[in-house]
């Protein structure tokens, strides 16, 4: 958005092992080291109110989300002529009771068990900003109870595509001749349903396949964006939940073929209808199917060659830097 000519940031309370500091521009105990854990929330939201216009933001709200003045922040953004446009990411938005899918609010409470007691806050949490953001854009969680999309899109992740290069490992490999590498990484294995990718790694080795995983689990993003721009045939995303998420998109970006769960209509019917999940090259597994997919693409690495070709072409059009300036250039115009 710089690019564009907007003053634009980042800012979280923390990060991850996987990020790098440079990933952010603001980090709350850096900036406010200096104070009380108790204050710094409360200057920092201050502070944004002085200097920004428009706040994206997840159900869990901006820096005094956490605070006694969490139902207050819609009242302060709106006393400051401020808009506020709601991007879920994931545990902020589920609320384990409106999940229409029990195969995947099974996984949830496989890899979330404790938010399956939090239900009650964080229906209040996505109640709230349903009813008092300006915007909201849920991708595929939309359906999930939230009852309000206003962009629909499958997802609004983006990547630097300049980072995110295709593939230079040539794709010959078919099991027989040689060894064809899966990637998978998982944040959290039940989620994604490891277990089941595991078991099809191995039932295909048992057939005389010569197969390999690459489990890539607590490392770096730039550990597995070197690994998959030299080292692997195909990315398995997540065979449970329904569409792609950050991971699916690093995949198709590298030139892999992709695979992740697209199975269930109430989530993809709509995305394909009236947005551009259609033209999506992602090869859809579940648990009961992902040993057949996995053999048919492990033979036949010119269909690996062209799907993966689709990927990243799909990628450009639609997740990269420029796609991201369009939709955000035109829901700033729009607020």
């Amino acid at each position: 958005m710089k690019e564009c000519g907007y003053l634009s940031h980042t800012s979280v309370t923390h990060f991850y092992s996987v990020n790098k500091r440079s990933d952010w521009d603001f980090i709350l105990s850096e900036k406010y080291s200096f104070i009380s854990r108790f204050l710094g929330p409360y200057l920092a939201f201050s502070a944004s109110l002085l200097k920004y216009d428009v706040f994206f933001i997840s159900f869990n709200g901006y820096f005094i989300g956490n605070t006694p003045m969490r139902y207050f922040q819609s009242l302060f953004f709106k006393l400051a002529k401020k808009k506020v446009v709601v991007i879920p990411f994931g545990s902020d938005g589920f609320v384990y009771k409106n999940i229409r899918s029990t195969s995947i609010l099974h996984a949830l409470m496989i890899s979330y068990p404790q938010l399956s007691r939090k239900q009650k806050l964080i229906s209040k949490d996505v109640e709230y900003w349903i009813k008092n953001a300006d915007l909201v854009i849920p991708g595929v969680m939309g359906p999930e109870g939230l009852g309000r999309w206003d962009v629909l899109a499958p997802s609004s992740l983006v990547l630097d595509l300049k980072k995110w290069i295709p593939t230079r490992k040539n794709c010959t490999a078919d099991g027989i001749n040689e060894t064809v590498v899966v990637a998978h990484s998982p944040n959290h294995r039940g989620a994604k349903g490891t277990e089941f990718i595991l078991d099809a790694i191995d039932t295909l080795k048992n057939e005389g396949l010569k197969i390999e995983l690459k489990l890539l689990e607590k490392v770096s993003n730039d550990i597995v964006r070197d690994v998959m721009s030299q080292k692997v045939d195909i990315l398995v995303e997540q065979i449970i939940f329904t569409s792609h998420g950050l991971s699916g998109l690093e995949g198709m970006a590298s030139g892999l073929p992709t695979i992740s769960n697209m199975e269930d209509e109430t989530y993809t019917l709509p995305m394909r209808r009236w947005s551009f999940l259609n033209e999506c090259p992602i090869v859809s597994a579940s648990p009961e199917t992902i040993v057949d997919v996995l053999r048919k693409l492990v033979k036949r690495p010119k269909l690996r060659s062209h799907l993966g070709r689709a990927s990243r072409e799909y990628v450009e059009k639609y997740h990269g830097f420029d796609s991201a300036q369009f939709l955000f250039s035109n829901v700033l115009d729009y607020l």
